[in-house]
């Protein structure tokens, strides 16, 4: 293929090449440097416009070289673009902007050691690029990620130094052993060009784990006669560790001196052999401590005891109650061996456990018992001492015993018995020494095998004479009768019997005298022979042929792959293994003596996918063999290649090409059949470009929208591809590349300004040239300059007054025709008109900004001006609260003024700045309205110097921490807080949202507090310039405020009823609300990578806003995100009126949190509660009970409340609920990228009984848990849907059901799944919610409608009894009597408190109550005998009229004083309710006409209660006070029991708001 030229490029001294003069094309032939693979980038200049390839066309398949690297020194002599990228194309570079270069690429081998903290530097890497640094030559360092990827590295993209932000564990189960990592530098070039390096970071081992043993304890027995060097036992410890720091060494010593020597071990293998002859007691115990050691630098030991016994030493030891006094004779004749010869009486002093062990001490002379002459019997508490053999006294005449006591806890006592022996004679011939022999198989017969010994302790000759015969084997072995002495009498075979119990009896020789029987005394032992092996036995392996399937091939050094084993019939020879054949370049070894095989070097897949080992055992003579299969597994350790491909395409910009514009192709070496489906995926690494273009798996990469050559796009773009292998799974191995693609122009933009504004021409200066017109055109300069200018678009005024004029040499000026005044305008908008030279022509419209410079030419007059501040707990500093203020068309003239007092002089508290005017209010000022009085002094040449009067009103309000606390706040877009301060008509929008608000909370204007308007640091600030720019972001203006009646109300209350009149207050304000309840958490990873808490930050300084007329001194109070999980109670906060005590509190009754919180509150059907909002943490746990009958119902819910806010300008739809589903739980959760279900369908909620609810997510699982069960059955447990990874919310959780339709709300943000459609409430029963540790307080809600504190009403359980129907009948026959009875009580007292009612009528008074300071003197407020007219004067002004409560127009007659009469008016019914107000309004309107009669109607008997008295009532509070004094805030902090005074004198809602939002615990006044 003939490729394609270049235009020529010339060199600068810097190496790289500039484009020749325009139109000058020539062939180059030039030294290119050669690499294996070439990379471009993307550039933004070119000389010419290179010749393209069609798009689409196929390229040779061959496999692609590795890159070296790009160094400083190899910058090219020249550019040449070719449409086939083969190994000697040279990356890409262009003139003024070149590539960042990474210089040491592929020597970077970075190390790290695994178990290090986040943070450990791993290595720093490094390019270059040769460009200025403002101007393309500042890099910046990246990673490259797929979507969804997390990386496990960190990197500064300033210095390049990446660092850890995972602990990596080289070890099971991670195996985390390489890591890649894909690094992208970039510069700030115009476009912006990228080089990638891919680094192989190797985990390093480290000696982090210790040896383990296979059992948890080793308890043993070793044979009396073993013989020296025989195993013993076997003791094997493992350490997953790599290398030597995986290899286990053994140790043995004994815990007693006596045991040293006994044992040794083989320090490799672990096996115990014995070194000598044991020669302690039978029952001795050997007490040994075995040791695992690894060979690491720093080696890691662990040890093992192989016989522990431990006893308990506070238990009392048992004590002997009965023992006899003095020695005990006996005959030496005696012979009674069933009678006792002594009894012994103990307890245990354990009263639970009296059991008792006794035991008769042997010794080790014969007076001790050594011979068992005496032996012991036990019964419950007591101990029989019997005789156990006869009595000698030619032997022993005196017996010292020893019986000893032991109870439960091994505790012993002991008591000694003195027995004198009185002489008789008799003994029988006994062992004196109980060992074993030992004899060699196949040695022929009369080997000597072992001689035994009798005594008989007789004094004379004549009896103590012993003699020895066989008590069985006499076909195997004889003895010496004389001598003991024992041979064989045949050929034994060990494999058939290796050992034998031989009976030997010893006789004397006389007959006994102790049976009459004329026999001689005899004695027995069994003795034990072992028939010792000899090596004619071979080895055999227990398998012919081992396989060991799926080694990976990156197992450690040193692991264990497999284990043979061969069984020898044989012990002589221990069997020892060896590999013989197949072991290609020493991969494996085996262990001598175990036959375990390990990994001896590190194997690859790619190499050798198996070996077939051929192992050896051989025990000194034999041997035998067998083979071994081992099967590697592949392990994905190779970074997919990418075929050569077409990396130049050129298309035509802003045109959807259709198909593919260039086709990639990648493979993965770990996959060796180059045929078999590569599993690769692609993906566009750059974010922004992704929305452009895609590609798919077969690595076409195509349009999604055109490209613009113009900014904000590039005339040359650098695609950045990426491939993963393994269909990108979580280990898949990543490789890049790039796709550089050169856009053709055409002319489709308009030229604008490109100069600095706005500019400044002073006022009163003659006309004349004001600035040089400059403008740009993002098209090509084909398309761009020379520019024509013109003021076409300008209206007539703007044409009279400037003027633009075309200079010879090129340039054009922007002139003034007049003079200006700043008075008059202040700035002026003048429309430029600009035409390219494009063709055809492009012609736009940009807005040159004039200001007209200030001149102080105007005297100023005197003005006045108000400053309103709120002092967050009377704590404020000195504080600037803003200026003087006089009237002026100047406002440039500053310098020019001097303020000074006026009036009184100086205030004591507040500081004037005398040049600048600036007014300081001074710590420690006090609330009120203070009126400063100001002398301002003007000086200009304009005028002469003169002087006015200023005044300035300060308010000062002091605001609580509890009104911070429990605030409100929404976040304004696109107003700065000047504009919200400063009155518009004398009215700002702060006054007009403090109104609204008071209106929505129903509370007067004074009891709503906006006391904190500013700019959050945490996004950008306006700009400080006048006039905004489109392309500057939206300003940003967080205001917070609080409302009260007596408490303040809670912030979860505030925020809710803001939310539900938001397009109201949208509306007002006439400004975008976009978030109600300000969260800096509520974006996922905006301020933290995973947990994120808000935390409100309160500053005793003020924030100031300054405003000319006005200026308002409000609260710093910023809401903060911390990256982590508060402790649920940093510090102790008793609640509900607990008092502290230590680190918990005293709570009253019925308060049983750990801070005094009430733990439960109750539904039934038609409520909710809300409480605040669920923090964003990583690893989060909530927990609940539940009790209830109703099947289905929402408990809880926690999420957007409304379809504005941040749901719509943040798209934040983030949400998590439970609901009940046929009585099973079910949770809804939704990260904001999909809603995801967890339900569990084993355990049934709806039984009224209390079950307990865990939930638990993180940012990999959602987990539903019920009633603590571990079961499968009923666990459920799902993954999050989406890419996010958090759930953020800031709406209140609500409990028992929600406030708003959330089931549009659901649809409406396009929710998978919705909370609520079976039921939108809860009926039963919440208990103990607990959030990370966190215990909710349920019985006080922020607000609440329908809830009920405690679960005693929460349930209505309906409970049936099986009643007999005679029973039935009964009960209602005496129902009926006992009603007959209480009518007939009623109707006599009726009766008679007729005759004794008093002659007062309700109709005239209401007398005689006593609610409350009984005697007051205002009982007569409610006197209405006031309205009673004199008889005389009732006569004649009611004759002729129909009283309302009487049958005539005069009121009584003296008649009507009997009871008896009916008193009904006339037409009204027996049961019609008399008309009580009719009758007070006449009454009233006769009063009032009446001449005669006194006004009693006075307000004061209305207005006061207790005029005068000092009876100690509640009214008394409001004596002598008017209702701006009625400030009782203070009730709500002295806790509970005063909750009903806190509310009786507080605010109180509307019946609209008692309707939607019922505080719970209030009260209704009449």
């Amino acid at each position: 293929m003939q490729p394609t030229i270049s235009p020529l490029i010339g060199v600068n001294e810097h190496g790289v090449h500039h484009g020749a003069h325009r139109g000058n094309y020539k062939a180059v032939q030039s030294g290119v440097h050669h690499f294996k693979q070439g990379r471009m980038r993307h550039s933004r200049h070119l000389g010419g416009r290179p010749g393209t390839m069609p798009v689409g066309r196929s390229l040779p398949a061959y496999e692609a070289l590795q890159a070296e690297d790009l160094r400083p020194d190899r910058l090219y002599n020249s550019v040449v673009s070719s449409s086939l990228m083969d190994s000697t194309s040279p990356k890409l570079t262009v003139q003024d902007n070149h590539k960042p270069v990474f210089t040491n690429c592929s020597r970077y081998a970075p190390v790290v050691l695994e178990e290090q903290p986040v943070g450990t530097e791993v290595m720093k890497v490094h390019a270059i690029d040769t460009d200025p640094f403002e101007s393309g030559g500042n890099i910046t360092y990246s990673f490259v990620s797929a979507i969804g990827e997390r990386l496990k590295f960190s990197i500064n993209p300033r210095d390049g130094l990446i660092t850890t932000k995972h602990i990596f564990d080289r070890d099971e189960p991670s195996r985390e052993k390489v890591v890649y990592v894909t690094v992208r530098a970039s510069d700030n070039g115009r476009p912006q060009l990228d080089d990638v390096c891919t680094i192989k970071v190797t985990i390093q081992d480290t000696n982090d784990n210790s040896p383990v043993f296979d059992k948890v304890n080793y308890l043993e027995s070793v044979p009396q006669d073993l013989v020296p060097g025989r195993e013993v036992m076997r003791i094997s410890a493992t350490d997953i560790d790599d290398g030597d720091n995986g290899v286990v060494v053994y140790g043995l010593e004994p815990k007693a001196f006596e045991d040293r020597e006994y044992f040794k071990i083989d320090t490799n293998t672990g096996v115990i052999i014995l070194n000598r002859t044991i020669d302690k007691e039978p029952s001795y115990k050997f007490r040994m401590r075995a040791t695992a050691t690894d060979k690491g630098e720093e080696p890691n030991e662990v040890s093992i005891d192989l016989e522990i016994i431990v006893v308990e030493s506070h238990k009392k030891a048992p004590t002997f109650t009965a023992v006899p006094y003095g020695p005990i004779f006996l005959k030496e004749n005696y012979s009674d061996f069933s009678i006792p010869i002594v009894t012994l009486d103990a307890e245990s002093n354990i009263p639970e456990y009296p059991e008792l062990i006794f035991e008769l001490v042997t010794g080790r002379t014969e007076q001790t018992n050594k011979l068992n002459t005496f032996v012991l019997e036990t019964e419950a508490q007591k101990a029989h001492i019997k005789l156990g053999r006869r009595l000698d006294y030619e032997s022993i005449n005196d017996y010292t015993l020893t019986i000893r006591v032991q109870n439960k806890y091994s505790l012993a006592a002991e008591e000694v018995i003195r027995i004198k022996v009185e002489d008789v004679n008799d003994n029988i011939p006994a062992f004196t020494e109980v060992i074993s022999g030992s004899v060699f198989e196949h040695e022929p017969p009369g080997t000597p095998v072992m001689q035994v010994r009798a005594f008989d302790a007789d004094g004379t000759s004549a009896n103590n004479q012993v003699r020895y015969e066989l008590g069985d084997h006499e076909n195997l072995f004889e003895i010496d009768p004389i001598t003991g002495n024992i041979t064989t009498l045949v050929e034994f075979d060990r494999e058939k019997t290796d050992f034998y119990n031989v009976k030997v009896i010893a006789l004397d020789n006389s007959p006994t005298s102790l049976i009459a029987n004329g026999k001689p005394n005899k004695g027995q032992q069994t003795f034990k022979i072992d028939i010792a092996d000899k090596n004619d036995n071979p080895p055999r392996f227990t398998n012919k042929n081992y396989i060991a399937e799926a080694i990976p091939e990156d197992s450690n050094v040193n692991s264990v792959v497999t284990e043979v084993k061969a069984n020898d019939n044989d012990t002589a020879s221990a069997v020892m293994y060896s590999i013989i054949d197949g072991n290609t370049f020493d991969a494996f070894a085996i262990e001598k003596m175990t036959g375990k095989i390990r990994v001896n070097k590190p194997l690859d897949y790619e190499n050798t996918t198996s070996y077939i080992l051929t192992v050896r055992a051989f025990d000194g003579l034999f041997s035998d063999e067998a083979k071994v299969e081992i099967r590697i597994e592949n392990v994905n350790d190779n970074r997919p290649v990418f075929l050569p491909y077409e990396k130049n395409v050129t298309i035509e910009e802003e045109k959807l090409v259709n198909g593919c514009i260039a086709n990639l192709k990648a493979y993965d070496p770990d996959i060796q059949d180059r045929s078999a489906p590569q599993h690769i995926v692609y993906f566009v690494v750059k974010e922004d470009q992704q929305k452009l273009l895609t590609i798919n798996n077969e690595g076409c990469l195509s349009l999604i929208k055109p490209l613009d050559r113009d900014p904000p796009g590039y005339p040359i773009w650098q695609v950045l591809i990426s491939a993963k292998d393994e269909d990108g799974g979580p280990t898949s191995q990543g490789e890049s590349t790039e796709v550089v693609i050169t856009l053709i122009d055409i002319n489709d933009n308009a030229p604008f300004l490109s100069m600095d504004m706005p500019v400044v021409w002073n006022e009163n200066v003659e006309p004349g040239k004001i600035t040089e017109l400059i403008a740009r055109d993002n098209d090509s300069e084909e398309n761009g300059a020379p520019f024509t200018f013109s003021l076409d678009a300008a209206n007539e005024d703007i044409r009279n007054k400037f003027s633009i004029i075309e200079s010879a040499n090129g340039s054009t000026s922007f002139s003034s025709r007049v003079s200006f005044d700043r008075e008059e305008t202040k700035y002026y908008l003048i429309p430029i008109t600009i035409r390219d030279s494009g063709l055809p022509p492009m012609t736009g419209t940009s807005t040159l900004t004039l200001v007209i410079g200030d001149e102080n030419d105007n005297a100023m007059q005197s003005g006045s001006s108000s400053v309103f501040v709120y002092n967050y707990k009377g704590e404020a500093p000195d504080t600037n609260v803003g200026r003087v203020y006089v009237e002026d068309p100047d406002d440039w003239d500053l310098p020019d003024k001097t303020f000074v007092w006026s009036g009184m002089g100086n205030h004591p508290n507040f500081n004037l700045d005398h040049n600048t005017g600036t007014i300081t209010m001074l710590a420690g000022t006090p609330n009120g309205t203070y009126y400063l009085e100001f002398l301002v002094t003007e000086r200009s040449s304009h005028f002469p110097t003169h002087s006015v009067n200023a005044y300035v009103n300060v308010t000062v309000k002091e605001i609580p921490e509890i009104a911070v606390d429990r605030s409100g706040s929404i976040r304004l877009s696109g107003i700065t807080q000047e504009e919200f301060v400063a009155p518009i008509n004398g009215v700002s929008k702060k006054d007009i949202l403090q109104s609204k608000l008071a209106t929505i909370f129903n509370v007067s204007r004074n009891n709503v507090d906006v006391f904190t308007v500013l700019h959050s640091l945490h996004h950008p600030l306006p700009p400080s310039h006048y006039f905004h720019s489109p392309s500057d972001p939206p300003v940003l203006l967080d205001v917070r405020f609080s409302a009260h009646g007596s408490p303040y109300y809670h912030a979860e209350k505030v925020n809710s009823m803001t939310s539900n009149h938001l397009p109201e207050l949208e509306k007002a304000l006439g400004v975008e609300i976009q978030m109600v309840n300000i969260d800096e958490c509520i974006v996922e990873k905006a301020s933290c990578e995973a947990s994120c808490v808000n935390f409100l930050n309160k500053s005793s300084e003020p924030w100031a806003v300054y405003t000319n007329l006005t200026s308002f001194v409000g609260v710093n109070a910023v809401v903060d995100p911390l990256c982590t999980c508060l402790p649920s109670h940093p510090e102790v906060i008793c609640l509900n009126g607990g008092t502290p005590v230590g680190h918990g509190c005293e709570c009253p009754e019925g308060f049983e949190g750990p801070f005094c919180e009430s733990l439960d509150v109750g539904f039934n059907g038609d409520g909710w509660a809300l409480y605040p909002t669920l923090e964003a943490c990583a690893d989060s746990h909530l927990s609940l009970e539940l009790s209830t009958l109703q099947e289905s119902g929402l408990v809880f819910y926690v999420g957007p409340v409304s379809t504005t806010g941040a749901a719509t300008s943040l798209g934040v739809k983030d949400f998590m609920a439970l609901e009940l589903f046929d009585g099973y739980p079910r949770v809804l959760m939704d990260y904001g990228s999909g809603t995801v279900k967890v339900e569990q369908r084993q355990i049934k909620l709806a039984d009224g009984k209390p079950h307990r609810i865990d939930i638990l997510w993180t940012n990999m699982s959602i987990e539903l848990k019920v009633d603590s069960c571990q079961m499968s059955s009923c666990l459920s447990l799902t993954t999050p849907n989406g890419p996010n990874e958090f759930l953020n919310v800031n709406g209140p959780l609500q409990i028992g059901g929600v406030t708003f339709d959330i089931v549009t709300l659901g649809r409406t943000l396009g929710w998978n799944h919705i909370p609520g459609i079976a039921k939108r409430s809860y009926s039963g029963c919440v208990r103990n919610l607990t959030m990370n540790g966190r215990v909710y307080d349920l019985g006080f809600p922020s607000l609440s409608k329908n809830a009920i504190p405690g679960c005693s009403r929460g349930i209505a359980k309906a409970v049936s009894f099986g009643i007999n129907s005679n029973f039935l009948v009964a009960i209602l026959v005496c129902i009926a009597i006992l009603l007959i009875l209480v009518l007939a009580v009623v109707v006599n007292r009726k009766k008679r408190d007729d005759l004794l009612k008093d002659s007062d009528d309700i109709r005239e008074t209401i007398i005689n109550y006593e609610d409350e300071g009984g005697g007051e003197g205002d009982m007569t407020g409610y006197d209405l005998n006031v309205l009673r007219l004199p008889n005389q004067g009732m006569n004649g002004l009611m004759k002729g009229k129909r009283g309302p409560l009487g049958d005539d127009d005069e009121g009584y007659d003296e008649d009507d004083d009997d009871p008896r009469k009916e008193t009904r008016p006339l037409g009204r019914a027996p049961d019609e309710v008399p008309d009580i107000c009719g009758f007070l309004v006449d009454k009233k309107a006769a009063v009032d006409k009446d001449p005669e009669t006194n006004p009693f109607d006075d307000v004061r008997h209305y207005a006061y209660e207790g005029d005068g008295n000092s009876t100690g009532s509640l009214s008394s509070l409001a004596s002598g006070t008017d209702e701006g004094d009625l400030n009782f805030d203070y009730l709500s902090s002295f806790g509970p029991r005063f909750r009903k005074l806190a509310d009786m004198y507080g605010e109180h809602s509307s019946d609209e708001e008692e309707d939607q939002y019922n505080q719970m615990g209030s009260e209704s006044w009449c």
